[in-house]
Order: structure tokens, then sequence, then C-alpha cells
């Protein structure tokens, strides 16, 4: 037990001090098999099992898919359709930067991605109608939690690659999850609408207009409705239906758009093969890890462990949700969804939760970890995007934090919410 102590405190302490989280991961678990005297080949063949998985094949593709859709424009269009829908309202502007992330994750599937292009957009035009520019920044970070919720998304993919889970099943679970975060945060942006006297636009909503700009958008509205659609419908698999989002991105956005050349699809493709790479050799070398977890019987000494806490499994399970914001505040979500899930889904499901329900919640709640302090990687992406105070942007957040904790308490004693959609489209059980 000692020697276990010893290399998951050196697995923290490399990633504590900022060593890479592939050579962190690369030579804690090697060095776990040179000491046990294992053949050296197990890291080779472990590395390429790891990475030898069909679903795995979908990162790139939907990576691609976001560039296109990202550089030809595409987030102009939605931000114009959803602030003509619900701008006119007190805090419109506030709604709208929610409601285009819910569209927006549809198309990225990134948080980081949903505050870089929507931040350079919304902090400016929100400052410009009268927000302050903190507040901007603020909803700009809370509302992109949904990205690498709502489906398509790249974090889930990596969750069913290292895991065996049904990427169908986890991607019907987040549906519900996802617009019942984005609702909430509405509901709250309507609520300080009022207690703020935030701006509004008086302008007459017209009809003619109103479908002129649903016009324009609607080609981009349809391409996650075609790649969920598709997957849940049983047409075609992740993979294949990524592969489908890259070339429905490129028919819109050369053939029908035409706002895309070929420079710019070429600096598409050598951004996407380069976060692919860096992806693919993290969950490589992060199998041999898994391997080394399972052979050691490490999930079910961590159910020991936290039942000696508590015998209720509930409490062992809010435990496993402080654990997963403590650990989504200062390490990357797929970096983390690498390391835990191999340990705590088996342990959970030793519990008796199911798999689908635990996935479902530990993915929100390592998001939620994105937009908490001190170290929420997206609260500093929207300090540098909007130019502001890392303190002014923390003492806006609160009242959204507290939102997302009780929307995981929600989630975490309900498990119908995430469990039903799959269940009816027969996912599971």
């Amino acid at each position: 037990m000692a020697i276990i102590g010893f290399f998951f405190g050196l697995l923290l302490l490399l990633l504590i001090i900022g060593v890479p989280v592939a050579i962190t991961l690369g030579f804690v678990s090697s060095s776990w098999i040179l000491y046990h005297g294992a053949n050296v080949q197990m890291i080779a063949s472990r590395t390429y099992a790891g990475l030898n998985q069909f679903v795995i094949m979908a990162i790139p593709f939907f990576i691609l898919a976001g560039e296109i859709m990202n550089r030809s424009g595409i987030t102009l269009r939605i931000i114009k359709f959803v602030n003509y829908v619900v701008g006119r309202v007190r805090g419109g502007l506030a709604q709208a930067n929610i409601y285009t992330s819910l569209l927006f994750a549809g198309i990225t599937g990134a948080a980081i991605s949903d505050v870089s292009a929507l931040g350079s957009i919304f902090i400016p035009a929100m400052e410009k109608q009268g927000y302050t520019r903190k507040f901007s920044a603020m909803i700009t970070a809370a509302s992109s939690i949904v990205g690498p919720i709502i489906p398509p998304s790249i974090i889930v993919v990596i969750y069913a690659g290292i895991t065996g889970t049904s990427v169908g099943a986890l991607f019907a679970a987040a549906i519900i999850p996802g617009l019942f975060i984005g609702l909430s945060m509405s509901v709250m942006v309507a609520l300080m609408g009022k207690k703020k006297n935030l701006p509004k636009v008086d302008v007459a909503f017209k009809v003619k207009e109103f479908a002129s700009t649903f016009k324009d958008t609607i080609l981009a509205l349809l391409m996650p409705i075609i790649i969920i659609g598709g997957i849940l419908g049983g047409v075609f698999t992740p993979t294949e239906a990524a592969a489908v989002a890259v070339f429905y991105a490129l028919l819109v956005s050369v053939l029908i758009y035409r706002t895309l050349n070929a420079s710019a699809l070429w600096q598409c493709i050598r951004k996407s093969v380069r976060t692919s790479a860096m992806l693919f050799f993290i969950i490589g070398l992060a199998s041999i890890l898994g391997w080394i977890i399972t052979r050691i019987n490490l999930p079910q000494i961590l159910a020991n462990y936290f039942l000696a806490i508590s015998d209720v499994p509930s409490v062992v399970f809010l435990l496993v949700v402080v654990l997963l914001l403590f650990v989504g505040t200062w390490l990357e979500t797929g970096a983390a969804c690498i390391i835990l899930a191999p340990i705590l889904a088996p342990m959970m499901e030793l519990l008796g939760f199911h798999p689908i329900h635990f996935a479902t919640v530990m993915l929100i709640t390592l998001n939620v970890g994105l937009v908490t302090p001190p170290l929420g990687v997206c609260l500093f992406a929207a300090v540098s995007v909007g130019d502001i105070c890392f303190e002014d942007i923390v003492s806006e957040i609160w009242p959204f934090l507290i939102l997302f904790f009780f929307v995981i308490l929600i989630l975490v004693f309900v498990p119908e919410i995430t469990l039903t959609l799959p269940r009816y489209l027969g996912f599971i059980r």
C-alpha cells in the first residue's frame, strides 16, 4: 500500500509543479512497470492498445469540424440569430450569450473554444450596451461549461474510449442536464435583470427580419441536429458522425457560405492535427496507468476507503463530487478524465451506481471546475479575452457557482434526469 501511495503522490507532485500531463503519465507508469520487473515491451503494447479503438478516431474529426465552423464565420451568424430572438428582454444580451453557448456546444464541444470565440464578440458588445466588463466576461465564462456537456462532446468520446462506455448512451444522458444548466442560468440572469436593472433593447420584432436571420443561420443549426440525431437514431457510429460533421462543415463553409478559402482550411487542418496528436499522446500513455490501476485493484481499495468514512453510498458520491471539483479547478478536463475515470468509474459501479449516471455527473462536475476559483481555466481565459482583473470576475461568478453546485446535487440524487433519455432510446435498460 505504501508503494501505491508513493507512485500516486509522485503523479500528483509532477502535475502540481507543471510537468506536462503526457510526460507525467508516461514517467510514472513506466517507472511502476520497471520497479516491478515487468517486461519493458509492456509500455509500448499498452500504449498501442489504448489508441487502438475505433471510437477514438472521432476526436480529430470533431476537432476539425469545429475549427472549420469557427473560421467560416458561423459563430457570427448564430450570435445574430440568437440575439434577435432573445435580445429584447431585460438582460437580453446576457441571455443571448447563454443561448449562443447552448447552440455553440453542438459545434465545438469545448469550453475554451466557447470563451475565446464568443468572448471576443460578446464582451465588447455587452459593454457597449451598458453591462460592466466584469459581468460580461463572467457570463461568457460561466455559460461556456455547457460546451463540453451538450453533445457532440470531445470529453465524452475520451471518457467512452477510456472506460468502454457507449458513446451514444453518454451523448443521450448529457442532453437534458446540459439544457437544464443552460435554462437555470437563463432564469438566474432574468432574476438579476430585475434586481440589477440590466440593459435591454427596445426594438420592434419584425417577422421578415426574423425570417432573414433564421434563413442565414439554419444551415449552422442543422449540424448538431444531424450529428446527434444520426448517432442516437443508429444511422451511424460516433466516428462516422464525426466524419459526416467534417463533410457537412466543408459543404456549408466552402460551397454555400463561401467563407472558407484554401489557406484558412489548411490552418484548420494544422491546428486539428496538433490538438489531436496531443490528446492521442495523453490517451496512449494513460492506458498504461489504466492497466496498472486494474492490476492493483485500486477501485476496490478506494471503495473500501470511502466506505470506511461513511457506509452510505450517496455520501460517498458527494465525497467523490468534492474530489472532482477540486481536481477540475487545476487540471484540464480531458487529463482529469483520463486519470480518474479508470479509478472512479469501477468504484462507483461497485457501490451500486449506474455507470452512465456517474459518468454524466463526473463530466459535469469537472467542467464546473473550469469556472471555480482559484484556478478555473475558463476564468483565466475570460480574463485574457475581456482584459480584466481576475479578482473582478471572481467577485461576479459566485451566484452561478452556487447554482451549478445545486444542479450537481440534483443530478446526484435524481439519477433519472440522466438515465431517462438513454433508456428511452434503448441504449440502456
